[in-house]
């Protein structure tokens, strides 16, 4: 018996998050076999930075749409592997200022061979589906962006409370 498949809708989440760990295991696998100290789960922040060269905690967490603690644990993991470097912002020394170190310059050129091949293979994979994969978690976002879960539960259990 599989539980989270037998739940389906009420397990909706635990499979998304499942299937988000299995990707994530297999590409941290193949970083590691090929001689790279990298986990998949740092690629955004890699990206995100080689596109905007410095950036806060806080703007890295609204553009990836993260949170902050998880912003926070991923740069301090980038940090201690010395990809990242960061200095106080002279406008607000509260805030610190994220960049790529030389090493983190060097381990994204590293990577940009596999992130091709990952790129192909997902979009191959995503073609075995029968319906577009990204076209409906897009649809599924905006949906959520327009009314959040919790509104959608909360505004039904108000409604079988007043009945």
């Amino acid at each position: 018996m599989n539980l989270v498949n037998e739940l389906e809708e009420l397990a909706l989440a635990t499979r998304l998050k499942r299937l988000s760990e299995r990707l994530s295991q297999d590409i941290s696998k193949i970083y590691k076999e090929s001689g790279l100290e990298f986990e998949a789960r740092w690629f955004l922040i890699l990206e995100l930075l080689v596109r905007q060269k410095q950036l806060s905690v806080t703007e890295i967490s609204e553009s990836l749409q993260l949170t902050h603690p998880a912003v926070v644990q991923f740069t301090d993991q980038l940090l201690a592997q010395g990809l990242i470097k960061t200095t106080p912002d002279s406008r607000d020394k509260r805030r610190r200022l994220i960049s790529l170190s030389a090493a983190g310059k060097q381990m994204h050129r590293k990577i940009s061979p596999i992130l091709e091949v990952i790129r192909e293979e997902n979009r191959k994979w995503l073609e075995q589906a029968s319906a577009s994969l990204l076209t409906v978690l897009g649809e599924l976002e905006k949906s959520l962006d327009e009314k959040s879960m919790y509104k959608r539960v909360k505004i039904s259990l108000l409604e079988q409370s007043d009945q």
